[in-house]
């Protein structure tokens, strides 16, 4: 492979890519997964620490390297991920700071934590993402927004988003629209899960076993969003695909409508936004 300069590391094609984690939960869980399965990053190049030393067993049994603190993790990183609670994020990166500069990429997927906020933590120079992932990373199936920090370059996003393309999809936007992703793809989940449980329980009521019920409910939201993804259809267009005239869909969705749920989504979202700024302003 061709020599590599410090200075422009983040130009290699990934390979020994070393990544580390502070804060081993769940979401550090699924990306370590689904980079080491992708091939973007291996365990064995990976470092981690967390206060649960159960979660170091965890991440040591795939062959990730524990570490015995935040400022060891730094040190032996390219890009660190910080996964720890909000409330802890700049303690984190003041500990990190005499190990940081410009040949470590910072990502937060702490929510409400600004990007002014971690770089006054981590000093001058420190190129920082921050990220708002959502839980489906656990499958493989994540919806990110990311903003990129005052010292970035083009290097740095195009990084991050490999790495995140890797367990599902992310969009460049700006910080102030953070909240926004939040809305849409972060809370959005749960909204998902209402409409699967909701469904399931109209074919119960209907009939059916309940099993049945929401396994048909749950692979039919996966399949429409499959079809608007593949497709590059509008939503709309594809809805009026499937209402023939006079038949049992459009019964269905005269109910929907009557009931106001686009105008519950489109609240639902803004409510979730709205609930950010106010958070990053505590």
């Amino acid at each position: 492979p061709p020599r590599i300069s410090r200075t422009h590391k983040f130009l290699h094609t990934m390979g020994g890519l070393r990544v580390g984690f502070v804060g081993s939960g769940m979401m550090a869980e699924a990306l370590a997964g689904g980079f080491d399965a992708s091939g973007v990053a291996k365990f064995v190049d990976m470092s981690c620490i967390d206060r649960n030393q159960p979660r170091l067993d965890l991440f040591a049994s795939w062959g990730v390297t524990p570490r015995s603190s935040n400022h060891e993790v730094a040190a032996n990183c390219d890009v660190v991920f910080i996964a720890v609670k909000p409330y802890g994020v700049a303690a984190v990166l003041e500990e990190m700071r005499p190990v940081l500069g410009k040949d470590t990429l910072v990502v937060s997927i702490a929510a409400g934590v600004t990007i002014a906020t971690m770089e006054a933590a981590a000093g001058p120079g420190v190129p920082i993402v921050r990220v708002m992932p959502n839980t489906p990373c656990l499958v493989q199936c994540v919806a990110a927004g990311m903003s990129a920090g005052t010292f970035c370059g083009k290097k740095h996003t195009e990084l991050v988003s490999k790495l995140f393309n890797a367990v599902g999809k992310i969009h460049e936007v700006k910080e102030t629209q953070l909240n926004a992703v939040t809305g849409v793809s972060g809370s959005g989940p749960a909204y998902i899960f209402q409409v699967i449980e909701a469904m399931a329980d109209g074919g119960v009521l209907a009939g059916l076993p309940r099993h049945i019920a929401q396994d048909l409910a749950a692979q039919t939201v996966m399949g429409a969003a499959k079809m608007v993804l593949e497709t590059g259809k509008h939503p709309g267009v594809l809805k009026d695909g499937v209402t023939s005239p006079g038949g049992t869909t459009i019964a269905a969705v005269r109910v929907l409508e009557n009931a106001g749920v686009r105008a519950a989504f489109i609240n639902a979202v803004k409510a979730a936004a709205d609930r950010g700024e106010e958070l990053a302003k505590q």
